[in-house]
């Protein structure tokens, strides 16, 4: 069931990434979005499926804390696609635009990405979120962040088009 949803999912991912046209909105700042992703939509496309530039060896325990270097591309993706952390230990993500357009690193639950979905449609906002941070084509930012404990959560960019062409990743909290 799941493979034939997916089988459905991603062609309808790749035309709609195809036909968005991409914002250049100023750093920081957030203009008009389109409707908040279905929460179904998050919970099936996974980047695992649909990104061949995710790396399939496991990661040790070294790489699971201090510096995390995370890529964004005008091809609607997170690289890598999937991220692990250490619990209990502050992770700097050291994001970098490779694009052309402005990109956000959102972290979040998929109600928090719904709720920040929504929050740009209404207009927009400044970041002032500790979970997000909006990079500037071809600009560097960094995020610094300590879970908690162990879970699961997304990484989404709320640029108009951006996550529901597929720009969102997981990240999952070890102990």
């Amino acid at each position: 069931m799941i493979s034939r949803l997916l089988a459905v999912l991603v062609p309808v991912a790749m035309v709609v990434a195809a036909c968005s046209s991409p914002s250049a909105t100023p750093a920081g700042t957030h203009g008009p979005s389109s409707a908040p992703p279905s929460p179904s939509l998050v919970s099936v496309m996974s980047p695992a499926a649909t990104d061949p530039l995710v790396a399939s060896e496991a990661p040790t325990m070294d790489d699971l804390v201090g510096e995390v270097a995370v890529t964004m591309t005008d091809a609607m993706r997170f690289q890598p696609g999937v991220l692990t952390v250490k619990a209990g230990e502050p992770i700097t993500f050291v994001v970098r635009n490779a694009g052309v357009v402005v990109h956000e690193f959102f972290v979040g639950s998929v109600a928090e990405q719904v709720d920040h979905a929504a929050e740009m449609a209404d207009g927009g906002m400044s970041h002032g979120h500790d979970n997000a941070l909006s990079v500037a084509p071809g600009q560097t930012g960094s995020l610094t962040m300590t879970f908690a404990t162990a879970g699961s959560l997304l990484v989404g960019c709320h640029e108009p088009g951006h996550y529901e062409a597929g720009m969102a990743g997981t990240l999952t909290i070890v102990e």
